[in-house]
């Protein structure tokens, strides 16, 4: 039996091998995860304060710019995005 490929970082420990949203996410590359973080501190050093229900729209449509000939749709994204504009202290 030839060894199997494991991504564990699109892995998610909470998700049923057979679960669609678990096939979605396991399909993200790590250079639209990379895309996707990027984009997050990039949003964050840009909208300084304001808060992430206030730019999570006009974030999903700059996605759809950004991509290019990615086709993960913002709602695969959307938490990578967030979760790096967090990390990111406004000024």
């Amino acid at each position: 039996m030839p060894p199997r490929y494991v991504d564990w970082l699109s892995s998610s420990p909470e998700s049923e091998p057979g679960d669609p949203a678990s096939a979605s996410a396991a399909a993200i590359s790590h250079h639209t995860r990379e895309l996707a973080i990027t984009y997050g501190i990039g949003a964050r050093l840009h909208h300084g304060e304001r808060h992430w229900d206030d730019i999570r729209d006009e974030l999903a449509r700059g996605w759809e710019r950004l991509r290019g000939t990615e086709q993960v749709p913002w709602t695969l994204i959307e938490d990578d995005v967030e979760g790096a504009w967090r990390l990111v202290l406004a000024d």
